[in-house]
């Protein structure tokens, strides 16, 4: 698929997924275009964890059972590990960010879809939870999980505002709706 033809498809899928497993080459592919996201002072504080099968999701599901993560049949965990930051700015939050959004324009590339679910885990108990789940050593922050499927139907949509009540040139202007 092309880019930004990946760019206009992606959405956030919260509904159901089909239980059709997703291979390891496609959750490695787009673990991979995470990876590749700019990083603040390459840091590269972002550390992933793939959970290939549902047996793999099911126990975030006991801290977080949100409709697409409790039938998602494979998803992906974004970590930050706070150790890497160096100097007096720490880019955890725009690391992880970037490299969630190049991972959900892959996982629609590739015919999937997906949903940033961190509000789950900001919790300190379901934090807690969560990081025990998966196995991470202190030091660690889960930031954002996509769990990764086919969609169970076509998923809802919200629209967009038009382009041009969001964008300016030259300076900015306040447009109205």
């Amino acid at each position: 698929m092309d880019f930004f033809q990946a760019v206009k498809n992606r959405y956030s899928h919260k509904e159901r997924f089909l239980p059709d497993p997703v291979p390891l080459s496609d959750l490695e592919r787009i673990a991979q275009a995470g990876l590749a996201a700019p990083t603040g002072n390459n840091t590269q504080c972002v550390r992933l964890v793939i959970l290939p099968t549902r047996e793999d999701v099911q126990p975030l599901c006991d801290v977080s059972p949100t409709e697409g993560l409790r039938t998602a049949p494979a998803a992906i965990a974004l970590l930050t590990d706070a150790s890497t930051q160096k100097g007096r700015y720490n880019f955890e939050v725009e690391d992880y960010a970037a490299a969630a959004g190049n991972m959900l324009l892959a996982i629609t590339a590739l015919g999937y879809a997906s949903v940033w679910l961190d509000s789950p885990y900001f919790g300190q108990a379901e934090q807690k939870a969560a990081l025990e789940a998966l196995g991470v050593p202190k030091g660690y922050h889960l930031r954002v999980v996509l769990p990764v499927g086919k969609p169970d139907g076509l998923g809802s949509r919200r629209d967009k505002l038009a382009f041009s009540e969001r964008v300016s040139y030259g300076r900015f202007s306040e447009v109205k709706a």
